[in-house]
């Protein structure tokens, strides 16, 4: 059975995103230590490595696919976020969307585009297959909303040392699921900090009852 993974990053006070979905403010006061680290970029490469399919909003769809396809063959790219340039284009993409177009697409034409009405059972039965992970990338209100109808499997949330101040958070709202911590990991060079949670469904079925 697959397990659908969630990868998002957060700064210390829980922003997901600067003010009006720029995130380039949030990264004002970013440390100049620690730009030069490559732990992020090698866990990320690993987590992609694992993934046999990559679940994406439209936006997040959009937002990575311009700037990954950029990254591929300039000189200044180091080697690990060359290859995560490179295997994200080979995944396969599923994209949640009722409004993304065709000509969007190029040139990451292995892309399937589900109806958001549609989405929770597609989801539900590829989970059922035995394979790689579906990983998630971004997406915070895609993922938010699968975690409520009992999909996700884990959730890895990556602290940035940053204080935003002002922006969109990571959560929506609280979620109805208890989650529960199962491993963490600290990058010194990086100084960031992942967090990995399960979500507890049994425990929330018993809260509801």
């Amino acid at each position: 059975m697959r397990k659908l993974v969630v990868s998002n990053f957060a700064t210390l006070d829980g922003l997901f995103d600067g003010p009006e979905g720029d995130i380039g403010p949030l990264f004002r006061y970013f440390h100049p230590d620690y730009h030069a680290d490559p732990s992020f970029d090698d866990y990320n490469l690993a987590r992609l490595e694992a993934a046999d399919y990559l679940l994406l909003s439209r936006k997040a769809f959009l937002g990575n696919k311009q700037y990954w396809t950029g990254m591929r063959g300039r000189a200044d790219v180091t080697p690990v976020r060359r290859a995560f340039a490179d295997l994200i284009a080979e995944r396969p993409k599923l994209v949640i969307s009722d409004k993304l177009e065709p000509q969007e697409l190029a040139p990451w034409a292995n892309t399937e585009v589900i109806p958001r009405d549609d989405a929770a059972r597609r989801i539900a039965a590829l989970k059922q297959e035995g394979g790689g992970d579906i990983l998630v990338l971004l997406s915070r209100l895609l993922w938010q909303d699968l975690l409520g109808k009992w999909l996700v499997d884990e959730v890895h949330v990556t602290l940035f040392p940053i204080v935003g101040g002002t922006g969109v958070p990571l959560f929506a709202k609280r979620p109805e699921v208890p989650l529960r911590l199962v491993r963490s990991e600290s990058w010194p060079g990086s100084g960031k900090v992942l967090a990995v949670y399960a979500p507890d469904y049994m425990l929330a079925e018993a809260q509801s009852d």
